[in-house]
This record gives structure tokens, C-alpha cells and sequence, in this order.
């Protein structure tokens, strides 16, 4: 699942770091298939991404120590891949490489040089107190929690121009207090139940790319903003997908070795003198 959310996060950078603008395309199946598939996918991969994490954390004890141990951890393997691509575009393509993102290579975590890196960060030093408060809260005012932060983020993600979150901390913080109440108070799904919810998630983003697409017709051209990051219908498919694969039961080591790799993928991929 990792390997899988990874090839379409790596899918969505194609499409927002290509130096061509995807709206200029013509409208046809091409254009259509590049902004929901290629790059709304990469929103759903991340939603997958963070959801794995956030999955096991609530099946232990989460302490200060443990998850800054995590933080230091991390922060090791990004200045050593942000060091090596300093070491790497000096020598092969310096005319990528400013004075701003060597200073941030220097620092990774602290300046945002990956926005996910940095909020996963952030977010690391949160279980502890998240945790425990969330089951504090008991089953009726989680559950009452969960609701509330739907109809805020979830319900108005169907708006456009609505407030919404952004590629930051918050949004795992609102996945982790849905993902929560569902594994500590909710019966489990059924397979046809998460079918259901990963097609109802799919519905709405074909719904709103015919939206799209007719606006365009009209003049009024703009992107699938269905598929942007933390909408309702990115969580229920990504969620969904997730859940798919939990009901299976497969092993391999090498798929695993794999998997322990593609955030390194993700980190050369997307630095910016990548881009």
C-alpha cells in the first residue's frame, strides 16, 4: 500500500512540478485524465500514506520519548538525502541550485524544505497528548468530535472557495481524529461497506469533473477542486483503499524492503532543484 501511494504521489508531481500548465491543455480525454487520475490521485496517496501511519500508532502506547526518537530519526535520513542532493546538483547542475534552497538543505525539518516531512514532524509530537485526550473524550463526544470536524472540513470541501485545509499539520491532525473514533468506537466495515464508500468518493469526483468540464465549455476554466487536498471524497477513497488492503492478509519481505524505501524516492523527487 505504501509502494502504491507513493507511485501516485510521485504521479501528482508530475503533473504540478511539469513546467507546462495542465489547464492549458485542450479539453479532452487526455486533460481530463491528467488533472483527476494523475494529480487528484496524489492527494488520495497521501490521504493512504499518513493513514498507514496513523493506523499503528493507535494500536500502542504512544510516549514524548518514543516519538521524539521518530523526529530524530527522520530528521537524520532527510540531512543526509538533502546533503547528498547539495553534494549531487553542484556537480552536475548548479544553475538549480540557489543560495536559499542550499541554506534550507542545511536545516530540512525546521525549513519546510518537505512540506510532508515537516508536518509529519509536527504531528509526531502530538500523539501523546492526542491520544490520550481523544479517550478521554469517551465513545459519545469522539464520535460527536469526529461529526463536527466532517461537517467543518468535510461538508464544505463540496464548496468552492470554501475555507479548507491546506498541505499542513491540521490535516493530520483531522484524519487522525476521524481514523481514531472509527478503530476505537465504530464496528468495522464490512467489504462491501468500504467499496461503498471508496465509490461514493469516486461518484463525486467523476460529478465534479462533468462540472468542470462544462464550465470549461462555458469559458470559465478552472481545475477539479474536488481532488484537492483533505476533501471528503480524497479521505473516503483513500481511507477505502486502505481499509481494502487491511482486510487482506499478504507477506513478503522484499515487498516490504521495498516499501521501507519509497520515502526516499519521495524526498529526491521531490527537492527542488528535482522539479
Amino acid at each position: 500500500m505504501r509502494i502504491i501511494a507513493m507511485f501516485m504521489i510521485l504521479a501528482h508531481h508530475f503533473i504540478v512540478h511539469n513546467g507546462y500548465d495542465v489547464l492549458k491543455l485542450p479539453l479532452e480525454p487526455e486533460r481530463i485524465f491528467l488533472q483527476l487520475v494523475v494529480q487528484g490521485g496524489g492527494k488520495v496517496g497521501v490521504v493512504i500514506f499518513f493513514s498507514i501511519s496513523a493506523w499503528f500508532f493507535l494500536d500502542r502506547e504512544q510516549t514524548i520519548k518514543s516519538n521524539l526518537k521518530r523526529v530524530w530519526i527522520m530528521e537524520r535520513e532527510l540531512l543526509f538525502w538533502s546533503l547528498a542532493l547539495v553534494a549531487f546538483y553542484l556537480v552536475f547542475d548548479r544553475a538549480d541550485l540557489g543560495m536559499k534552497l542550499m541554506a534550507k538543505s542545511v536545516m530540512p525539518l525546521s525549513m519546510d524544505l518537505w512540506w510532508y516531512a515537516t508536518a509529519y514532524a509536527i504531528f509526531l509530537a502530538l500523539p501523546p497528548f492526542l491520544s490520550k485526550g481523544l479517550k478521554a473524550l469517551g465513545r459519545e463526544y469522539h464520535l460527536a468530535l469526529a461529526a463536527t470536524v466532517l461537517v467543518i472540513w468535510g461538508l464544505t470541501s463540496f464548496i468552492p472557495g470554501a475555507q479548507s485545509l491546506t498541505d499542513n499539520v491540521f490535516g493530520f491532525i483531522y484524519v487522525f481524529i476521524l481514523i481514531s473514533a472509527y478503530k476505537w468506537h465504530m464496528m468495522p466495515f464490512t467489504t462491501k461497506q468500504v467499496w461503498l464508500i471508496a465509490g461514493i468518493g469516486l461518484g463525486f469526483f467523476l460529478l465534479y469533473t462533468a462540472a468542470s468540464a462544462t464550465l470549461s465549455l462555458l469559458g470559465h476554466d478552472m481545475g477539479i477542486f474536488i481532488t484537492g487536498s483533505w476533501k471528503l471524497p480524497v479521505i473516503m477513497v483513500g481511507f477505502g483503499m486502505f481499509l481494502m488492503f487491511d482486510h487482506a492478509a499478504f507477506h513478503s519481505r522484499i515487498i516490504n524492503r521495498i516499501a521501507q524505501s519509497v520515502f526516499a524516492v519521495y524526498l529526491i523527487t521531490d527537492y527542488a532543484a528535482s522539479g
